[in-house]
């Protein structure tokens, strides 16, 4: 599958590798089917790329790289569309928002990815989580990327 992206030019992507969101995304509920792309500046974002909108691109980061303490409280049944079984790998990652220097991420509606069967879901948490939680910066503005390792 060839995509052509305002944010990465031409990708040529298996379709194998896309993550399907049978809900979409909040705000992006048509949008299905996603590339999860790492950063080539930064190895704490990766991006979350529309399949079908080239110009639709999500940052995003692990949030437990720089709130080591963060959990995700949801009902099971928000998670039934990922499909889990034991053992199955389950990355939780939230949205990056703002511009350099004033970043911040949505703790409260955090993205669960099955790796395993390539599904995912965004949830609303059940506890009392920011949706905008500053990023910690480092010297130059950017992310603390020695925090995040």
């Amino acid at each position: 599958m060839r995509i052509e992206t305002n944010r990465f030019g031409n990708l040529v992507l298996n379709t194998e590798d896309l993550f399907l969101f049978p809900q979409g995304l909040i705000g992006l509920e048509t949008l299905r089917q996603w590339a999860l792309i790492p950063d080539q500046q930064n190895d704490a974002v990766a991006w979350l790329q529309s399949a079908s909108r080239g110009d639709r691109a999500i940052p995003l980061i692990s949030p437990r790289a720089f709130f080591p303490d963060y959990r995700v409280h949801v009902a099971r049944r928000e998670m039934a569309s990922l499909h889990m079984r034991p053992g199955a790998e389950l990355y939780v990652m939230t949205t990056v928002s703002g511009h350099v220097g004033k970043l911040t991420t949505n703790l409260r509606a955090p993205l669960l990815l099955n790796l395993d069967k390539r599904l995912g879901c965004q949830v609303i948490t059940n506890d009392d989580q920011p949706i905008r939680q500053a990023l910690p910066l480092g010297a130059q503005g950017q992310f603390d990327i020695a925090r995040a390792a």
